[in-house]
């Protein structure tokens, strides 16, 4: 049996992605549980960093129509357009915003360790195991919905301001060639949407596994404490600074990586779409609020209301589906790591 064991190469490779899953998920663990409010005031904290997120993202559509309207090739357009992502969600990221669909991602990993942790009490009665859990969901869906709020109702105006500004300013209707697009891609009946909005989750997936693997890769190879040794670096900058600095690192390091590419999926799908010959290309929630509010005056407000009312439900949907995807693939990962039966 056990020379049978050694030279198992299943068991061999379910033990080792088991062990690399668990690290990387230990990692946006500790990360998810700064996206779950525990109180009123952490509540409404959430409400108001959501808005943020959402000013930002107004800021990036509008830049967005800007560069479709550039004579460049598909390369060209996935370069800007994944710089222009890129770019945006770091901001978002370093100003302590928060961009609502980043959290299924995150909070799963805590969700399921909450769930092991009940699992592993065993005096406990089993009614009583799973009440942490219960709890821990109704906090996480609740600052899952207060994101979404924020992000949402914040990008529609400030996407409408944006381009209203720029009319005013310039004379010049930005979206006015291409209203039709705006609001038609957010429908889920005339256009793909539910299956770019799902393409989306499965970047906000690998988002946080990026996220996960760097953090996992810098704490195996001492980077944060290489940095705050290094002689260089306390010569300049003293050791105080020095300190400082090692903190800084570890503290957003793996986030900035993670928004990146995030970034660069968002931005280079649509022209990996035409490269390949497929209709994909992504859709998120708060983008589909701007995008929105950009379709609307790039049309002097003459849409037809049931255009009007599928582009409000297919905000909704594609929140929906942004969410199911991503939290789901999560929350596989993290069962896998944890070795909790998916009957759990």
């Amino acid at each position: 049996t056990y020379n049978c064991d050694k030279n198992n190469v299943r068991k061999l490779i379910n033990e080792s992605t088991q062990l690399l899953s668990y690290e990387v998920t230990q990692h946006t663990a500790r990360t998810g549980e700064h996206y779950i409010t525990k109180d009123r005031q952490e509540y409404f904290k959430m409400f108001w960093t959501a808005s943020g997120g959402g000013v930002i993202v107004a800021i990036l559509c509008i830049i967005k129509v800007f560069l479709s309207k550039m004579d460049t090739s598909a390369f060209g357009h996935a370069f800007f357009y994944s710089l222009n992502y890129s770019l945006g969600f770091i901001a978002i990221y370093v100003l302590g915003f928060t961009l609502a669909t980043k959290q299924p991602a995150m909070t799963a990993s805590a969700l399921v360790s909450a769930l092991e942790a009940g699992r592993k009490n065993k005096d406990l009665p089993d009614d009583e195991k799973h009440k942490a859990f219960a709890d821990f969901f109704a906090r996480v869906f609740r600052s899952q919905f207060i994101a979404f709020v924020g992000n949402v109702i914040v990008a529609f105006p400030v996407a409408l301001l944006g381009i209203w500004l720029i009319d005013i300013a310039f004379d010049y209707n930005l979206a006015l060639t291409k209203w039709y697009h705006l609001v038609r891609d957010l429908s889920p009946i005339h256009s793909l949407a539910i299956l770019h909005a799902a393409i989306a989750g499965v970047f906000l997936f690998l988002s946080g596994i990026i996220a996960g693997a760097v953090a996992n890769r810098d704490k195996h190879q001492h980077i944060y404490y290489r940095i705050q040794e290094h002689p260089a670096l306390k010569m300049s900058l003293g050791r105080v600074r020095t300190q400082k600095l090692a903190k800084l690192y570890e503290k957003k390091w793996a986030g900035i990586i993670s928004n990146f590419w995030f970034g660069v999926f968002m931005g280079s799908t649509a022209s990996i779409g035409i490269f390949l010959g497929l209709d994909i290309d992504i859709r998120h929630i708060t983008f589909a609020s701007g995008n929105l509010a950009l379709g609307l005056y790039g049309a002097n407000w003459n849409v037809a209301t049931d255009a009007i009312v599928w582009g409000v439900v297919g905000i909704g949907v594609i929140g929906l589906v942004n969410f199911m995807v991503s939290f789901g693939l999560s929350t596989m990962l993290a069962f896998r790591s944890r070795n909790i039966p998916l009957s759990e």
